[in-house]
């Protein structure tokens, strides 16, 4: 049964007939016939469960096997990871579909686009058709507009690639299908989960027009067959489309011509599918990157026609097939004074026997340029974004200490609004945010700051996304703010890392109170972390956070709250190996234990093993409460100066927890940034 409506809404996009009681309202493959196999629990916020996902896959294709019927697999799903490509799902797949040749295994890419490298597990299988989401030309224009569009679009929100050389191609990803009659209102759903089950239909729409011909393809010929016929999105780079959005009746020629598919295995000395440097340096390079390629299934080629789409980016014309594997050196050589900004370039190989077929495989290649902010503030004033164009800005950050503010000022009257989005150097959307992926469109002034204590070393990107009909006008400015905060002998110090003597103010409030939990849990049981919550909280944020070993084996893990009657009060299951869930702390928790259910799902169900998680809990006042007034500081540059103790903290705390204190340093100069830090103050300072 279907309790959240999206396994039935993707079952509509894939094989509807006669929806909502229309004659011809159909989904993509009418005549197929629909198994529909549960992975997730709604309980806990639609998570996977242990095992759930492998058990699927094995159950349907022997339910396939058993009545000699062809199996298109779809998975309306995925889940964050730090490193694309490298989770145990993701081998787990490519292991299945290995040994079944004949199965098509359509995938939703994820919708944490615009970032690069944000395609999720296990879309970044090498063996599965990864699916992003295009915007129908329908939807792409007013209702009233005489000339509508012709052409789809792409979609903001869908995921890139960047380690990984995904999406495999786009398509649909906004639907009105069927819902459960509990749903109904909500017909209408956007995302690559939609995508996917569209080319899940395109797949059986083939395999079926093969076997009316009494003929069999297997699924890499039902896959090249679909990238073959796809259509290039203007203004795009393989890691947004892939190959772009597939023609069914060109995809059907390409079958029809007798072509042949094959499958490829691409792998980067750094462990992805393709090659991404996002290291900060200001500058590039030559490199020489070298790609191993392996034969998996399908027409196996004896030599490789290679071409790539950039002069920076050049390769051997044409190379022998090895018998194992075939290494291919790709030099980069990006022309001199590179602005900052993000290079793509792919070199694809075809067979010389049959150029006709489309590429075999591509070597995509990236480059990013990024500003360093230590240096000097971004500031890019009147920058045109054109319809439905993506502007991206890379922000190199130093180590610890640091507060960056990114703001983006966009016209009031952008109807529907841009997108704008800031990723953490791992490419997890921000922490700095309160709003789901889908919901992170804006109009108006736009800002993110990531304290001190959340920022993270490495390079951050900020996309700037216009909605698909009109260009936007982006007023961006990226900056440090001049003081960096640390913790150090129990304190909490203030240093200058600018050229110049700087001074300003320094003030403290207590916000309320936080407490760190390492849980150790067994297998695939949950844990359950109870936590006092006072009587003057207004709100509480919980962190969680997984070792990343441990995440890689995982496809999800649940984080619910309970009050202390066992309702269920919030749930949020994680995305990637850190998750921030926030609350406001309802009457019926107020001086009373909160319940916190910690539930992993583990991608192989004999793989359950010891875990551990850590998870602070803060309370927060209704409001903050100064304490200490204002401090003058002066530091000269590369100097620190250690903050007094806090005085006056006198809040009732429950046992463990310490008082949660911002400081905030502003400088003398107008219109910078204040340097903020979150921390506990513990007993002995108190």
């Amino acid at each position: 049964f279907d309790n959240a409506s999206h396994g039935t809404h993707v079952a509509g996009v894939a094989a509807g007939h006669d929806l909502f009681e229309i004659p011809g309202f159909d989904g993509v493959a009418p005549g197929a016939q629909l198994l529909g196999l549960k992975i997730t629990d709604n309980g806990r916020g639609g998570m996977s469960v242990t095992g759930s996902i492998a058990r699927a896959l094995a159950y349907a294709a022997r339910f396939a096997e058993q009545r000699g019927l062809r199996l298109v697999l779809n998975l309306s799903f995925a889940i964050g990871t730090d490193h694309d490509g490298r989770a145990t799902l993701d081998s787990l797949v490519d292991a299945f579909l290995a040994s079944h040749p004949g199965v098509v295994f359509t995938v939703a890419a994820g919708n944490d686009g615009p970032g690069l490298s944000t395609v999720g597990s296990p879309g970044a299988a090498d063996l599965v058709l990864s699916v992003g989401a295009a915007l129908p030309a329908v939807f792409a224009r007013p209702l009233d507009d005489p000339a509508p569009r012709s052409e789809d679009v792409m979609g903001w929100w869908s995921a890139r690639g960047g380690e990984v050389g995904k999406p495999d191609i786009l398509a649909p990803g906004l639907a009105f299908s069927t819902v459960p009659k509990f749903a109904a209102g909500e017909e209408l759903k956007r995302g690559t989960s939609v995508a996917a089950p569209y080319a899940a239909g395109l797949a059986a729409c083939l395999l079926s027009a093969m076997a009316q011909e009494s003929r069999s393809s297997s699924a890499a010929e039902i896959i090249a067959a679909l990238r073959a016929s796809a259509i290039s999105f203007a203004g795009t780079t393989a890691l947004d489309r892939g190959a772009g959005e597939p023609r069914l009746e060109a995809a059907y020629r390409w079958l029809g011509a007798g072509h042949q598919g094959s499958s490829y295995l691409v792998r980067t000395t750094g462990g992805g599918s393709a090659a991404f440097r996002r290291n900060g340096a200001a500058t590039t390079a030559d490199t020489l990157d070298v790609f191993r390629v392996r034969h998996l299934a399908g027409l196996r080629a004896a030599q490789f026609f290679l071409r790539s789409t950039v002069p920076w980016l050049t390769a051997p014309a044409i190379i022998a097939a090895g018998a194992l594997e075939t290494v291919i050196p790709v030099r980069t050589t990006p022309p001199p004074g590179l602005a900052p900004g993000v290079y793509t370039g792919t070199v694809t190989a075809r067979n010389p026997s049959d150029t006709l077929a489309g590429p075999l495989f591509a070597l995509v290649s990236t480059v990013v340029v990024s500003y360093d902010l230590a240096a000097k503030p971004l500031s890019d004033a009147g920058r045109t974004v054109g319809a439905g164009r993506v502007q991206r800005y890379f922000l190199r950050v130093p180590g610890t200490g640091a507060t960056l503010r990114a703001t983006v000022t966009l016209p009031e009257s952008v109807p529907p609004h841009a997108a704008v989005r800031l990723y953490e150097p791992s490419g997890q959307p921000s922490r700095a945010t309160d709003r789901s992926p889908l919901e992170q469109r804006a109009r108006g002034s736009v800002s993110y700051l990531v304290r001190a204590e959340d920022l993270l070393p490495g390079v951050y990107e900020l996309d700037v996304a216009a909605p698909p009909l009109s260009s936007v006008v982006a007023n961006v400015r990226a900056e440090l703010a001049p003081f960096e905060l640390n913790e150090a002998g129990g304190g909490l110090e203030i240093s200058n890392p600018g050229p110049l003597t700087m001074t300003g103010t320094a003030k403290r409030a207590l916000l309320g109170a936080e407490r760190v939990y390492d849980i150790t849990g067994q297998g695939a049981a949950a844990e359950t972390l109870t936590v006092p919550v006072p009587a003057w909280a207004a709100s509480v944020t919980i962190d969680v956070e997984l070792p990343a070993p441990l995440w890689n084996g995982l496809t999800g893990f649940g984080v619910t709250e309970f009050d202390s009657a066992g309702q269920q009060v919030a749930e949020s299951p994680l995305n990637y190996a850190f998750g921030r869930q926030r609350m406001r702390v309802p009457p019926s928790l107020a001086g009373r234990p909160l319940s916190i259910e910690l539930y992993p799902a583990f991608a192989r169900l004999a793989a359950a093993r010891p875990w551990e998680v850590r998870v602070c809990v803060r309370f927060l006042l209704p409001y903050e409460q100064s304490r200490g007034g204002e401090t003058a500081v002066s530091v000269v540059s590369g100097g620190r100066v250690t903050l007094p103790a806090v005085p006056g903290l006198t809040l009732a705390l429950p046992g463990g927890f310490e008082p949660l204190i911002e400081t905030r340093v502003r400088s003398g100069a107008a219109g910078g940034v204040d340097a903020v830090r979150r921390v506990t103050v513990p007993a002995g300072r108190r």
